[in-house]
């Protein structure tokens, strides 16, 4: 049956010229590719493109979401600079151009942490003093690959490293030693940023990947303590952790009270990583909360969480989602996978495990309708969606949708 499209509403009115946020770097630079536009554009053409690629799974539900006061800006938590050779072979470090690897060297930044934007001009400077080998893919020569760092916006906490090939890395203790150095000579923000650790993350792949598969501590901790909605989160090198500062305003807030009541209810936490989500639930009520993760470091880390927070009734389950039975009829599952969505064998699990209510966290609206059919066969309908703009200035768009069986 062929679908009406619903009629879009017009952009709103111009913002001020002064709610556009500048950079230097803009247009060369690959992070950002809707910091010319107001953000009430930017939030109206994503909320319309989702609802039409949706349409057909949404039936009178409209996507809500919630206009910013002001333009988001210095809100990502997360540095990931690629490491190259400049002309005479010496590394350099930075985004990569816009549709290209051409690297730019970033002097500024209106989305990322101003301490990290300053942390990353200062990791450059400790790699060129110790003259380490920046990795070439096409000739297999030298070992760096990247540098990182992530902040918790919440206690002011950093965790940063270096990412490079397997093998012998001599250079750790004095590359560990003076990026301590350089980030105590930093200026102090008005919230101060405390280097906690630094981190040797090892990629296995030959190829440009520029995420560590193992990672290694070198100076301090391995992990940093966020605190958020009245918890402590501990997050290691290899745990994933949402990259905006406000994460707990845009989507956890929101995301729980779409949930409805959960006291005494039964849980599971599919994805859950280090439990953000099963732990909010938990501590919002529910009796039983199961965290199904596959990542090992994620897994230790929501054990560790349940146990600090002294949240009884939380089981964690090291296993993939899509192989390993999930608990039946449970009150509520909370889906949060990773771009690719659920596919079919995890999607068969959910259907299988007949959850009365769904909510799932999607950061691509491709994936979620393909998921949505299946799920609405199964007999899933949609209650409710928001649009959680975690990617502001960019085309991304991180969706939270309620579904309730009708089963």
């Amino acid at each position: 049956m062929r679908v009406p499209r619903r009629p879009a509403s017009p952009r709103p009115a111009p913002a001020d010229p002064d709610e556009i946020l500048r950079c230097r770097h803009f247009g060369t630079c690959g992070g950002c590719s809707l910091l010319d536009q107001p953000i009430r554009w930017q939030l109206h053409d994503k909320v319309a493109a989702c609802e039409r690629d949706l349409a057909p799974h949404l039936g009178d539900v409209r996507i809500d979401c919630v206009e910013p006061k002001r333009p988001p800006r210095h809100f990502r938590t997360r540095l990931l600079y690629p490491v190259l050779p400049d002309h005479d072979g010496l590394p350099i470090v930075g985004l990569y151009g816009f549709r290209s690897h051409d690297l730019v060297q970033i002097e500024e930044c209106s989305t990322q942490d101003g301490w990290l934007t300053q942390f990353g001009r200062k990791a450059e400077q400790v790699l060129r003093g110790l003259r380490l080998q920046p990795f070439d893919a096409r000739r297999q020569r030298g070992n760096v690959k990247a540098i990182w760092a992530r902040l918790a916006s919440g206690t002011g906490e950093v965790l940063a490293g270096i990412v490079t090939r397997p093998g012998a890395f001599t250079e750790g203790p004095a590359f560990a030693k003076a990026l301590v150095e350089a980030a105590r000579s930093l200026p102090r923000p008005r919230v101060p940023r405390h280097l906690q650790g630094v981190v040797h993350s090892i990629s296995d792949g030959d190829d440009e990947f520029l995420l560590g598969d193992r990672h290694v501590p070198l100076r301090g901790a391995d992990h940093v303590i966020d605190r958020r909605d009245g918890l402590a989160f501990r997050v290691s090198a290899g745990s994933f952790y949402q990259i905006h500062a406000d994460a707990h305003e845009l989507l956890y807030r929101p995301a729980i009270a779409m949930c409805g009541d959960v006291r005494g209810q039964r849980v599971v936490d599919a994805y859950g990583g280090v439990g953000a989500f099963g732990l909010r639930l938990a501590k919002a009520g529910a009796t039983e909360v199961t965290i199904v993760e596959e990542g090992a470091a994620a897994c230790r880390d929501a054990e560790h969480n349940a146990a600090l927070n002294r949240l009884g009734g939380v089981r964690v389950v090291r296993s993939p989602v899509a192989s390993t039975p999930l608990p039946r009829q449970a009150d509520l599952m909370v889906l949060d996978p990773p771009r690719a969505g659920l596919q079919a064998r995890a999607c068969a699990r959910v259907v299988a495990a007949a959850p009365r209510r769904i909510l799932y966290v999607s950061c691509a609206p491709e994936s979620l309708a393909r998921d949505l059919a299946t799920l609405r066969q199964a007999g899933y309908r949609v209650q409710a969606a928001r649009l959680c703009d975690l990617f502001p200035h960019t085309e991304h768009c991180e969706l939270v949708v309620a579904l309730t069986s009708s089963r």
